[in-house]
Parts: structure tokens; sequence; C-alpha cells
């Protein structure tokens, strides 16, 4: 086997092995942080920096294969990376509002491209499937930074909404948006602010739309691709 092909070939793996290697990082921080991280450990922004490094750098490296995108969203995701950890070290010069929308941009970058991989052409199945997954997960996290800027910048945007929302434990803002996501609404956190009842609203219909447009999505690229195939 010539050289180039094993290199690509192992490109390939390393991709693919990111891309689980993103959607189980974004597993740990919707399912797995929430429960491991007391609320008053005082420890949950740092792990929450840390899943979102994880995120941004494995969600890099699965989609490396989109060169033209691959660049600018490293360089995005290290300037999100130095702005949240440098947070810790100038808190002055450092806001929650900044992290946040650092974090928000980043992440509708990144599901940008994961998108473009899901939904093209020339993907592997299995990179798909990951991807599919992956990117339903990050709508959800995108979300919750939604909701945490409005949050931040608006006076009592959500009735039910305690002080550790915005500060010290994120993840309050996570299970409001799969809530919302997933359309559960158990009625606990509600939007109050006209921004924020429209993000839900965007959410909840988005939810709705996505499992039927990658499914269809999916079944036309597996048919193009076995009669390419026949062909």
């Amino acid at each position: 086997m010539p050289r180039s092909r094993r290199w690509l070939e192992g490109a390939a793996m390393v991709r693919l092995g990111s891309m689980a290697t993103l959607l189980f990082v974004l597993v740990l921080s919707v399912f797995i942080a929430p429960v491991a991280v007391p609320p008053d450990s005082g420890i949950g922004q740092i792990v929450e920096d840390i899943l979102i490094s994880l995120i941004l750098i494995s969600g890099a490296i699965a989609v490396s294969d989109r060169r033209l995108a691959f660049v600018p969203l490293v360089l995005v995701a290290l300037v999100v990376i130095a702005v949240r950890w440098a947070g810790w070290f100038l808190p002055a010069g450092f806001t929650p509002e900044m992290r946040a929308i650092a974090l928000l941009f980043a992440l509708l970058m990144l599901a940008c491209i994961i998108g473009v991989k899901v939904f093209g052409k020339g993907a592997k199945v299995r990179d798909r499937l990951f991807g599919a997954i992956a990117l339903y997960m990050l709508l959800g996290v995108i979300w919750a930074a939604a909701y945490e800027i409005v949050g931040l910048l608006v006076p009592h945007a959500f009735a039910g909404m305690d002080e550790q929302g915005a500060m010290g434990y994120p993840w309050v803002w996570i299970y409001f948006s799969f809530s919302t996501l997933t359309t559960v609404g158990y009625g606990d956190i509600s939007p109050v602010a006209r921004v924020a009842r429209s993000l839900s609203n965007l959410e909840a219909l988005i939810g709705q739309l996505y499992p039927a447009i990658v499914l269809a999505r999916l079944v036309s690229l597996q048919e193009e691709d076995t009669k390419s195939d026949d062909a």
C-alpha cells in the first residue's frame, strides 16, 4: 500500500475517532457533569471550561478534512479557549458575558461545519451518524450559551432561575435548553423576556424538525451512494 494512501486512511480514522470523542464529551457535558459536579462545590465553571476546550479541540480535528473551514475554526477555538481560561487570571477584564458570547460564536461555527459534513456528499456512513448525533447535541449546547447570554444581559429573563443559573453552576442552562429542544417543558423554568421566548420557540421548532430532516437526508445520501456504486 502506498505511503500516501496509508496516511489518508490514518487521517480518516483520526477524524472518525475525533467525531466519536466529540460526541463522548458532549454526553459528559450534558448528562454526566450535571450529576457529578455538586452545585455548591465551586468548581462548576472549571469543569465547564475543561469540557468546552475538549469539545472545540475534538470538533476541530473531526472536521479537519474541510480545509477551508478548518484553519478559521482552529483560530477561533484557540481564541475562545484563551478567553475562557484567561478569565480565571484576569477576572476584571473578562466578564461572564464575554466568555459566553465567545463560546456561542465558536459553537455556531463548529455546528455549521459539522452540518456541511453531515449533509454533504463523500462522508463515511459512521461519520455521518456520529456527526448527526453530535450536531443535535451541539444545538442544545448552543442554545444553552444563548440563554446564558440573555440571562446575564436581561434581568429576570427567566422565571424560576435562581442565581446559580448565571454564576457558578452552568448546567442549569443545559437543563433548560434540552428540555426545550426535546419539547419536554417541565415548567420549573420559564422564559419571560421576549427574546428568551423567541429563542425558546425557535429551539423547540428545530428540535421537532431536525430528526425528520436528518433521517430524510441520510436516506437520500445513502441512495445516491448506492446508485453511484452501481454505476
